[in-house]
């Protein structure tokens, strides 16, 4: 047995971990209840203008990803994503929501939405700060 590091994983090495911990966690929590939720913005060509990608999981939403194109910004849009990913995942049953940013992204965005900042890891990465922000749905 020994330790192979590598700097990038194939994507079948990181479903087989995915896998491994799912395998666990099924002896602990209902992992039927994971979904996945993507939304997107596109144009009359189908080009991704923008995006949402979280899942749920019981009674909880997480975005993972929330990106609006430069030329889209300060329009609303990236408020229409998060509105209609909070919609889907009552829909589903979640009660709350979390999200995490950094300092120089969204964390003002997210307050005006209602998310409140529960911790903060500072010098992440070196001199910014990472924000974990949760939401009552």
């Amino acid at each position: 047995m020994k330790i192979h590091l590598t700097s990038r994983p194939s994507h079948a090495d990181l479903d087989e971990l995915k896998q491994g911990v799912l395998r666990y966690s099924a002896q602990h929590v209902d992992i039927s209840e994971l979904e996945a939720l993507a939304l997107f913005i596109l144009d009359e060509e189908r080009n991704k203008l923008g995006g949402l990608s979280g899942s749920t999981a019981g009674n909880w939403l997480r975005i993972d990803m929330l990106w609006v194109s430069e030329a889209l910004r300060g329009q609303g849009e990236g408020r229409l994503l998060m509105l209609a990913a909070e919609e889907e995942a009552r829909r589903r049953g979640c009660r709350f929501a979390q999200v995490d940013t950094l300092s120089f992204q969204a964390r003002p965005f997210y307050e005006k939405l209602g998310y409140e900042c529960r911790m903060t890891l500072d010098a992440y990465p070196r001199r910014h700060e990472r924000y974990y922000l949760t939401k009552v749905l």
